[in-house]
């Protein structure tokens, strides 16, 4: 089991966010996790669905971090000192990843999210110290540019998001590349695993996740710019995302 992110137990701590990813087969194959999440967790409750278009950055330090998130929140008198406290609570030398997603609500509306997440591996580690913003001007997105932090891929994704008892999510998805996929979210390994072993589902690794990511960053305007099928990854591309990770894919079909 990994260890959480070491972080101090004190005041303006950051959350730490215990995740893991489950590819799925086919679109027929979401439907039905959906229907079985309602099935095997009878007191399961629609969260919400919306449509989300992510912009992803290199990994930087804790100090661009830091120049960065002042940028959005100098103005904030609301949020701003506590999501600068929780950014100093982050280890020195921690990789940081920097997410900013433009979130279209099926019934809520518009809003534009910024993300810092932090660990050995911020992308694909199970457990990751996350700082989110509330709702931010899209303008960052330029101001951001302008302090040397360009976007390396950006990702359309529909999700649907159940929430099973009082601290767990399960969020199902059609994204760019990847296709239809599973996250599931909750305070601890054990309640993931336990969760998505209720639902018959087994995860991604991290080496196979790295190795889809780095095909998408290599070719993401194809896919994000593409219609229908081709913006998810070709049965070639599967074959060279196992090659290069040197694992076989597990696609989730949901019986």
């Amino acid at each position: 089991m990994e260890k959480s992110p070491s972080v101090n137990k004190t005041e303006h701590e950051p959350n730490v966010e215990v995740e893991r990813k489950y590819l799925l087969a086919s679109a027929e194959d979401a439907s039905k996790l959906e229907q079985k999440i309602k099935q095997i967790f009878p007191d399961s409750h629609f969260v919400s669905g919306y449509s989300e278009t992510s912009y992803y950055f290199p990994k930087i330090t804790k100090d661009k971090a830091r120049q960065l998130l002042t940028l959005v929140v100098r103005y904030r008198k609301d949020e701003g000192p506590d999501l600068l406290a929780k950014l100093e609570k982050i280890p020195e030398g921690m990789p940081i990843t920097v997410r900013l997603r433009r979130r279209k609500n099926f019934n809520e509306g518009k809003s534009f999210i910024l993300a810092f997440k932090a660990s050995t591996n911020p992308l694909h580690d199970t457990e990751r110290i996350e700082i989110e913003s509330s709702d931010i001007s899209e303008n960052y997105l330029e101001g951001f540019a302008a302090n040397g932090v360009e976007p390396e891929s950006i990702w359309h994704s529909n999700r649907r998001v159940y929430g099973v008892g009082e601290n767990t999510k399960i969020d199902v998805q059609n994204v760019t590349g990847y296709g239809y996929t599973a996250e599931i979210e909750s305070n601890s390994i054990d309640q993931v695993n336990e969760v998505a072993g209720k639902l018959g589902i087994h995860p991604l690794s991290k080496v196979l996740l790295d190795a889809m990511y780095k095909k998408y960053v290599e070719h993401w305007e194809e896919y994000y710019n593409s219609q229908d099928n081709g913006r998810h990854f070709s049965e070639d591309d599967w074959k060279e995302i196992e090659s290069t990770s040197k694992e076989s894919l597990v696609k989730n079909r949901i019986n």
